[in-house]
C-alpha cells in the first residue's frame, strides 16, 4: 500500500498561488458565543452555538439573524434532512429533533457525550463517545432502532459508498465502516492516531487525524491513497464548488485550500478566531468562529466543471 506523506508549511502553501487570489470574507455574522456546527436546509443556514445554546437561523439572501431557537448547553452536531433539523449535545444524552417551521423541539434519549449526527440510508445516525455506540434512530416515531458497538470514542459520521463512515476521537488508528442494512462493522486501518473528522461534501474519504494530518482513503476500495500533513489543529473541513477542499485550523484560526487532485497544499488564509467547521451552501463557503462569535461568509469559486 503506497503512502505519500508530504510536508508543507504556511509559507512554502503561500508561495504556490499569486499573492491576493486567496479568499475574502463577504460577510461576518454575529451568532453568539462559540458559534460550533452549521448546515443548510430549509431556505437557511443553522448554526449552533455551544456557548449560548441556541440555534440560530440566517437567511442567506440579508446574512441577517431571523431566528433564535432554545435549545441545549454544549449544542454542536447538526444535520438537515427527513424533514427536520437534528442536533447533537455533548452535555445531554438526547438527541434534538427541531421543527423548521414551527421551532418546537422534541428529544430522543440516545447516550452518554453526543458527538455527531447523520441523515442517510432513512435513518438518523449518531455517534455516542461516552458508550462507544453508533445510534440508528427512525425519523419520524424517533425510536431507537439499533445500538452498534463500533470501537473506542467515536466522533465523526460520514455516508459514502454505500455505507456510514465513523470516525474516533481516541487512541486508535483505525475508522469503522457500517453496513446500514446489516448493521456489520469493518475496521479499516489508516495509519494515523485519533481519525476523527472526515470534509463534508466529498465521495472518496478524506479525513482530519493526529490533529495536522489529512488521510485520503478510497472507500470502495477501503485503503489509503495517500496523506497530507499541515497546519496545528485542524477541525472539520468540506469541499468547495471548484472542488478545493476547505480544512480550518482552529489554533491559528485560518482555513487552508487544498487541491485533492494533485494532493497538495494550495494556500492558507484568515478565518473566524478558532475557526471550526467549513460547509458550503447558497453559493458560499461558511466557517464558523468557535473561539468568537461569529460565522464568517466567503463567496465560493466557480467549479472546474
Amino acid at each position: 500500500m503506497l503512502l505519500l506523506l508530504i510536508v508543507l508549511g504556511l509559507a512554502a502553501a503561500g508561495s504556490s498561488i499569486s499573492p491576493g487570489t486567496s479568499p475574502k470574507p463577504v460577510a461576518r455574522i454575529q451568532t453568539g458565543t462559540a458559534p460550533c456546527d452549521i448546515g443548510s436546509g430549509f431556505g437557511a443556514m443553522w448554526v449552533v452555538t455551544d456557548g449560548a445554546g441556541r440555534l440560530v437561523r440566517v437567511d442567506p439572501r440579508s446574512n441577517r439573524i431571523t431566528r433564535r431557537i432554545r435549545i441545549a448547553r454544549g449544542a454542536c452536531g447538526i444535520a438537515l434532512g427527513a424533514g427536520a433539523i437534528w442536533v447533537t449535545s455533548y452535555r445531554q444524552p438526547t438527541l434534538l429533533r427541531i421543527d423548521p417551521r414551527t421551532s418546537r423541539v422534541r428529544r430522543v434519549r440516545v447516550g452518554r457525550e453526543l458527538f455527531d449526527v447523520l441523515v442517510a440510508y432513512g435513518s438518523v445516525w449518531v455517534t455516542s463517545r461516552g458508550d462507544g455506540v453508533l445510534v440508528e434512530i427512525a425519523p419520524r416515531s424517533l425510536r431507537v432502532l439499533r445500538r452498534i458497538e463500533v470501537g473506542p470514542d467515536p466522533a465523526g459520521l460520514h455516508a459514502a459508498a454505500g455505507a456510514v463512515w465513523v470516525g474516533s476521537v481516541g487512541d486508535t488508528s483505525e475508522i469503522s465502516r457500517v453496513d446500514p442494512r446489516s448493521g456489520a462493522v469493518q475496521q479499516i486501518p489508516v495509519g494515523d492516531r485519533r481519525p476523527a473528522w472526515f470534509v463534508a461534501g466529498t465521495r472518496e474519504l478524506w479525513l482530519q487525524a493526529n490533529d495536522h494530518d489529512l488521510v485520503h482513503v478510497d472507500a470502495a476500495r477501503q485503503r489509503v491513497l495517500g496523506r497530507l500533513r499541515f497546519g496545528r489543529t485542524l477541525a472539520q473541513g468540506a469541499a468547495a464548488r471548484d472542488d478545493m477542499l476547505w480544512i480550518p485550523d482552529k489554533e491559528q484560526s485560518v482555513v487552508y485550500r487544498i487541491d485533492p487532485a494533485a494532493e497538495r497544499v494550495v494556500d492558507s488564509f484568515a478565518a473566524g478566531r478558532g475557526a471550526f467547521v467549513a460547509r458550503r451552501a447558497f453559493g458560499s463557503m461558511w466557517v464558523t468562529s468557535y473561539a468568537g462569535s461569529d460565522v464568517w461568509r466567503f463567496r465560493a469559486a466557480a467549479g472546474r466543471r
